[in-house]
């Protein structure tokens, strides 16, 4: 892509596949996974806890299992949603996106908007198989741009300016 963009127009399908790749990755951080551990320990220790009271559990040990597996339910709608509302707002359907790697910053576009991202704004690159993730420093937030923007060769070129 180095000198040349590539675009495309973004469709539903496609937003909501790099909205699944973004979510993908943000529950899956060291972070989260602790998160999941203590949500299964939770359920666990309260499933036991229901089992052991038998008929004499009280209406809060019976459904704190629920409440519990309820809890991670919402962690993932909630993390789907976010992650479906930015990818929205960044790139709306059947609009044209395009990148493009210049020798020391990313050069992005949707519609009429351009952006010009320094290379030093990001702490790492993750691609997936519909979207390139791009972490920033300082944040836990990503950019998700579509993956058909940047060849194998890009991702590479990618991967050795950022780190």
């Amino acid at each position: 892509m180095a000198g040349s963009p590539r675009s495309l127009v973004v469709d539903e399908s496609l937003l909501r596949r790099i909205a699944a790749s973004a979510s993908w990755y943000t529950l899956t951080r060291p972070w989260a996974i602790v998160m999941w551990a203590v949500l299964v320990a939770a359920l666990v220790v309260s499933i036991r806890n229901t089992v052991v009271a038998g008929a004499d559990a009280d209406v809060l040990t019976a459904w704190l299992p629920v409440a519990v597996a309820a809890l991670g339910a919402y962690a993932v709608w909630l993390t789907t949603a976010s992650a479906r509302r930015a990818v929205r707002a960044a790139m709306p359907a059947e609009s044209t996106v395009w990148g493009e790697l210049l020798d020391d910053r990313l050069r992005v576009g949707v519609g009429r908007r351009t952006s010009e991202i320094p290379f030093s704004t990001f702490r790492s690159v993750h691609a997936r198989r519909d979207a390139v993730l791009l972490r920033l420093h300082g944040a836990s937030a990503v950019t998700a741009l579509p993956r058909e923007l940047f060849s194998d060769e890009d991702i590479a070129l990618l991967r050795s300016r950022i780190g």
